[in-house]
């Protein structure tokens, strides 16, 4: 949540005294059924000129999502991150949803509406990189350059100016499969669409190097 005098993203404890309960099942498929995506972000879903909620979404957009014929919905921009402009992609805290949208509460009622209208949910997942920020996010998180990142210059993105995960690290690989099982055990979700997956499979992160189709390209470091 924004700290309105400091203007940094404050991590705040939330724990209300009565839990969300969810009232549907996931949605179950079936063999002879498509999955049929609808990609969409709740801040920008509003008709007016601001930020759009999770409980707005779940009222009037989900519907019309329904409505249109969609089974699914991918959300970008659900894990919290101090830069809007960023569009989700410079994470400074992988396990709260947004707070720009709402609480983790509001955020399980979209979830839980979208399962009764028979809307599986998948959210973008940005576990190829993280904000460089150090006072709102996980950078220099332990006061050095390598707690979840490679250290010097193979640990930054040139090119988005952000943090690099050191996947050799077990604790890492631990820290991002707990953050996968938190969404789908505390907020129901269905899937996951990860981002940026070419920076998480090569060593060039996908700087300065095109792909044209081929194989040279995909095989090797």
């Amino acid at each position: 949540m924004q700290n309105k005098e400091s203007k940094l993203f404050d991590g705040v404890f939330y724990n209300p005294e009565e839990q969300y309960k969810f009232i549907y099942e996931r949605p179950t498929a079936t063999n002879q059924e498509s999955v049929r995506i609808y990609e969409c972000h709740v801040g920008m879903s509003s008709a007016e000129g601001k930020v759009n909620s999770y409980t707005d979404f779940a009222d009037n957009v989900l519907p019309r999502i329904k409505e249109s014929g969609y089974n699914c919905v991918q959300i970008m921009a659900i894990q919290e991150h101090a830069y809007y402009g960023s569009f989700g992609y410079h994470v400074t805290n992988y396990f709260a949803p947004s707070s720009r949208q709402g609480t983790p509460d509001q955020f399980k009622y979209l979830v839980d509406r979208a399962h009764g209208l028979g809307i599986r949910v998948i959210i973008d997942i940005v576990h190829s990189h993280a904000s460089n920020n150090v006072l709102d996010g996980i950078n220099r998180f332990d006061g050095t350059d390598h707690c979840y990142s490679h250290a010097g210059a193979k640990g930054y993105h040139s090119s988005w100016d952000s943090m690099i995960f050191d996947m050799s690290k077990y604790e890492v690989v631990r820290f991002l499969l707990s953050n996968l099982s938190w969404y789908i055990d505390e907020y129901q979700v269905d899937g996951f669409r990860f981002d940026a997956v070419t920076s998480m499979m090569y060593h060039h992160h996908g700087i300065g190097t095109g792909f044209s189709g081929n194989y040279n390209e995909y095989f090797g470091l």
